[in-house]
């Protein structure tokens, strides 16, 4: 028979009081539990466990969520499986969390078709777009931000890999400027001039087309009109920026005195000249020398940085310091063949009161055209493409001056590659005076990669599938012997 004395940490009371400890140890844990809840309730705090995942959000959207007046709704029209969902959905509940003025609702395309469309009726937005987006809608006023708006990619990798890779996520940026585009109460005008074979903002077209910068325009919730210059037409006194873009003939002394007046009066105007009109000058090369602007009848090429089998596309990753140009250097812009953008040699000690922005390499030329389609080197080395201007007026507001060597970055077909969208919006901002807009950054997109060999990838599978969960099995069966021998 068995000894009593080995069974007797299987007595009643043995089991009794081991079933009462585990009770009274598991009240304690759920007591722990409810009680920490409960704190975190009271006073809530959030700890950020991967650089990755950080969405604290900068001190101005902090002071524009704080300054709601008027409720905004934050609709996410998103497919939950995409890669940005997350992103997204956690950046707008800190915005959430911020403002109680800001209202958040999630809508998942593919699962609630019918909800989408509902609301997208609601807001008065286009129900045929199948891309994932987010609406911000405030006093009858509603702003899309699409999902490829979000991303910041590196296209340096494209020839090998045929992939671009994201490395900045700028929802905070755009969600910002939504916010306070919806909210302003006013509504921007900005004029497309016409009536010399400009691109035209309506123009859906590849490589002339501007129908895509027309859409960021109106994403910024800015109203868009075609100015023609001719004969009796004039500026609309409540126009604030112009833009040219492309021009192929020449404007009027009527119409440049136009421009003129219009810049004299505190009016931004956004420059966009190519090498279409070198043949025929378009006037404002003349005009815009008044400013200080020195426009080159010429054709810059860069041997060191013009794309492979593409010839006379610059990639232009040399830019300066300037708050247009901040939050994108580090990226390239793509341009077609542009004019050099310069400033005339000082006459006298004067600091230059226009800033270069961007240059092409010191491998580059700029060739003057002449009959026959030859041309004469006119300038070698580093060649100013775009500059900028706070012009001062007497006696009026500032005026604010981008102009470009290239027009066709711009067009429908070459505007999303590069930093082109991008420099586009934050010229924009800066000629409106939206510095605000300016000033955040998109974040960082933290990239980890693990390159494993076929056999480390057999070695790890059998690691997670064999050995931890027999190690596991095995130490479980050694402790429980263990305590039988001592029992």
């Amino acid at each position: 028979m068995s000894d009593p004395q080995q069974l007797a940490s299987f007595s009643p009371t043995v089991r009794g009081a081991i079933s009462r400890r585990v009770i009274l140890a598991a009240v304690m844990a759920t007591g722990c539990v409810v009680l920490a809840n409960l704190l975190s309730l009271q006073n809530p705090a959030r700890i950020v466990l991967s650089q990755s995942a950080d969405h604290s959000l900068s001190p101005l959207t902090k002071n524009v969520l704080g300054a709601l007046t008027n409720d905004v709704r934050a609709v996410v029209l998103f497919d939950r499986q995409a890669d940005l969902f997350e992103p997204v959905k956690n950046l707008l509940t800190e915005y959430e969390r911020k403002s109680p003025r800001l209202k958040l609702e999630l809508i998942d395309l593919a699962r609630e078709p019918a909800r989408a469309a509902e609301v997208q009726q609601q807001l008065q937005m286009p129900l045929n777009s199948p891309e994932n987006r987010v609406i911000f809608a405030a006093n009858n006023s509603a702003k899309a931000i699409s999902e490829s708006e979000l991303s910041i990619l590196d296209f340096s990798e494209f020839i090998d890999t045929r992939e671009a890779r994201r490395t900045h996520f700028a929802g905070e940026k755009l969600f910002t400027s939504a916010i306070v585009a919806v909210t302003e109460g006013r509504q921007t005008k900005v004029g497309f001039v016409t009536g010399h074979g400009e691109h035209k903002a309506s123009d859906t077209g590849g490589q002339w087309g501007y129908s895509k910068f027309s859409n960021i325009l109106q994403q910024k919730g800015l109203i868009l009109q075609e100015i023609p210059l001719a004969g009796t037409n004039s500026i609309p006194a409540d126009c604030r920026l112009l833009i040219i873009a492309g021009p192929r003939t020449p404007y009027s002394r009527d119409e440049l005195a136009k421009l003129r007046k219009f810049v004299g009066t505190g009016g931004s105007l956004f420059t966009l000249l190519n090498f279409y009109s070198l043949q025929r000058p378009t006037g404002l090369e003349k005009f815009l020398a008044d400013y200080d602007f020195e426009i080159g009848i010429n054709q810059v090429s860069d041997s060191k940085n013009e794309q492979s089998g593409q010839g006379g596309l610059l990639l232009v990753d040399d830019l300066v310091d300037h708050p247009i140009t901040n939050p994108i250097r580090g990226s390239r812009l793509q341009l077609l063949l542009p004019r050099s953008v310069g400033i005339p040699e000082a006459e006298n000690d004067e600091s230059p009161t226009v800033s270069i922005l961007a240059h092409s390499s010191d491998a580059s030329q700029a060739v003057s055209q002449i009959r026959g389609n030859k041309g004469t080197v006119v300038m070698e080395g580093k060649i100013p493409l775009i500059a900028v201007k706070l012009h001062k007026n007497d006696g009026q507001p500032p005026s604010r001056l981008v102009v470009a060597g290239d027009s066709l970055f711009l067009g429908n077909s070459a505007i999303e590659a590069g930093a082109n969208r991008d420099f586009a919006s934050l010229a924009v901002n800066w000629l409106l005076e939206r510095e605000h807009l300016l000033a955040i950054a998109p974040r960082s997109v933290t990239e980890y990669r693990i390159n494993l060999s076929r056999a480390e990838m057999t070695s790890i599978t059998w690691l997670l599938l064999l050995v931890l969960p027999g190690g596991t099995l095995g130490l479980g069966l050694f402790w429980w012997r263990r305590q039988m021998k001592n029992s």
